[in-house]
């Protein structure tokens, strides 16, 4: 009997449980072990089956992994990487905070700006809506700084990794953006609201939409947990005396709008059109919309 290899240099564990999963389809397999060459030296094994039996075989082991995937991992390796502290862009953000935060305590125009760019629901009511982006480069002190550069780390870096270094900028831009007019719309007072926080509680709806949209399987309830785990983060991530609640809350809400937008179209227009230019495009279209919110309030 011929037999075709499915899986290889997988750990014991990981063959020992596919194996499992296998004989109890009634699909017999064979394995296969080998010394890696590494410093570590450790075993790993090669899973293989009849040809006639391998469709099914693929089959059953995929589905196990996708109905249990709170309790293990696939094989199938991720198309991309998703990392907080390998994200150059994120860190460009970071900096530019930082950068406009001292340059208004260093030319003492730090009242003057949040009076002229933070988004006022009065003023945006009445057009300046150019205040809903360049609230979000705006912030009261150094601890409110400090605390919106952890959630760009923490939120912002692995949505920038998984969507793109210029795609992934313009949606947390689409995102907090979107939150400041729906809370200004909302609110219609005079309360001025700051900060980068409207995006980066947009970057956790942004993770969230993925997550549920990131499987093949009809809709089960369980599908809804990264929407529940993302708005626990919304409320801890909403403490403070002079924390907008209620623009966390739209900015969430606008990330997961957005997510559930961006991530299926971005698969058929990588699909459809050259790759390459998505993120310069997507790049140029960030800098465009914030040169042009500036330019607004002068």
């Amino acid at each position: 009997m011929e037999m075709e290899r499915i899986f290889k240099n997988l750990p014991q564990k990981k063959a020992d449980l596919i194996l499992l999963i296998l004989a109890s389809q009634n699909i017999g397999a064979r394995v296969e072990k080998q010394l890696t060459m590494g410093k570590s030296g450790h075993w790993q094994f090669d899973i293989l089956v009849s040809r006639e039996q391998k469709v099914g075989a693929v089959k059953s082991v995929d589905q196990y992994f996708r109905e249990n995937k709170f309790f293990g991992l696939p094989k199938k390796i991720q198309e991309v990487e998703i990392s907080s502290f390998n994200t150059p862009a994120a860190y460009v953000i970071m900096a530019l905070l930082v950068a406009v935060h001292l340059a208004c305590l260093k030319l003492g125009i730090h009242r003057e700006m949040i009076l002229k760019f933070g988004a006022s629901s009065l003023y945006i009511g009445q057009g300046e809506t150019f205040r809903a982006i360049t609230a979000l480069f705006l912030h009261s002190d150094g601890q409110h700084i400090l605390g919106n550069l952890a959630g760009i780390l923490i939120f912002g870096a692995p949505l920038i990794s998984l969507a793109g270094y210029g795609t992934g900028p313009f949606l947390l831009l689409c995102a907090g953006t979107s939150g400041n007019l729906v809370n200004a719309y909302f609110h219609q007072t005079a309360l001025l609201s700051i900060g980068a926080s409207t995006a980066v509680m947009g970057a956790a709806g942004a993770l969230a939409a993925y997550q549920m949209l990131n499987s093949n399987r009809p809709f089960q309830l369980n599908r809804l947990i990264p929407l529940f785990a993302g708005a626990t983060l919304v409320g801890l991530f909403s403490q403070g005396e002079n924390t907008d609640i209620s623009a966390h809350v739209f900015g969430f809400m606008a990330g997961i709008f957005w997510g559930f937008l961006f991530f299926p179209l971005s698969k058929v227009l990588r699909k459809n059109f050259r790759p390459g230019i998505m993120e310069p495009v997507a790049f140029f279209l960030v800098f465009t919309l914030l040169g042009s919110a500036i330019l607004s309030g002068f």
